[in-house]
């Protein structure tokens, strides 16, 4: 089949073949111009006695409005929840110090005449626990030697308890002077229960 051919049974195939197509500068397409031409547009305006409605607002500006705060308070509520978390949280820094049983076959000397030796370190704690072999005290104040929030002292595995055995009575909430060197609690008066003779002595031990 040639081209002709092809053409042909297309043309025949073509639903609107035969249907006359009036030219765009005819008489029939120019009377449709005009009919369109005159015709009227629909009104988009209210008639001057009729109300004019308000168009209306779109509720996305309130609601988002709305969302926005309340994300900044939540945000804020969060903020201010993770900031007392984080102070709640804080890992505490901790130093401990053994303490040896007094030596009863010694004999303490005069603490008026005490010389502090070097390296003396000086504290003053609340104690926040008590338990078996180890004590623990807040740090109120450090005088020399440390910046620990606690200390924990303990007793030797061997021999006494000091803590319970001859040595100081530390009790939950009591506030206590020590001292200790080389990682051993001064005892024999140098560390004890806060009171006024030892803080004096603490404050000339310790001069700031």
């Amino acid at each position: 089949m040639n081209d002709e051919a092809l053409y042909e049974q297309l043309r025949r195939l073509d639903p609107a073949a035969g249907v006359p197509i009036d030219p765009a500068t005819g008489p029939r397409a120019a009377a449709l111009m005009e009919q369109i031409m005159n015709t009227p547009f629909p009104a988009t305006e209210a008639s001057p006695s009729a109300p004019v409605p308000a168009p209306a607002r779109s509720r996305w500006p309130k609601l988002a409005l709305a969302a926005a705060a309340a994300v900044a308070v939540i945000g804020g509520a969060a903020f201010a929840v993770a900031n007392i978390g984080g102070n709640d949280t804080a890992k505490k820094t901790s130093v401990s110090y053994q303490m040896a049983a007094p030596d009863l076959s010694m004999m303490c000397i005069n603490l008026d005449g005490f010389q502090p030796p070097a390296g003396l370190v000086g504290l003053r704690g609340t104690v926040t626990a008590v338990a078996e072999g180890s004590v623990t005290l807040t740090v109120d104040h450090w005088f020399a030697g440390g910046s620990a929030d606690q200390v924990v002292l303990t007793a030797p595995a061997d021999g006494p308890n000091a803590l319970t055995e001859g040595g100081i009575q530390f009790s939950v909430g009591g506030q206590y002077l020590v001292a200790a060197l080389d990682g051993q609690v001064q005892t024999c008066g140098v560390s004890g229960p806060v009171d006024p003779a030892l803080e004096a002595l603490y404050a000339k031990w310790f001069p700031a």
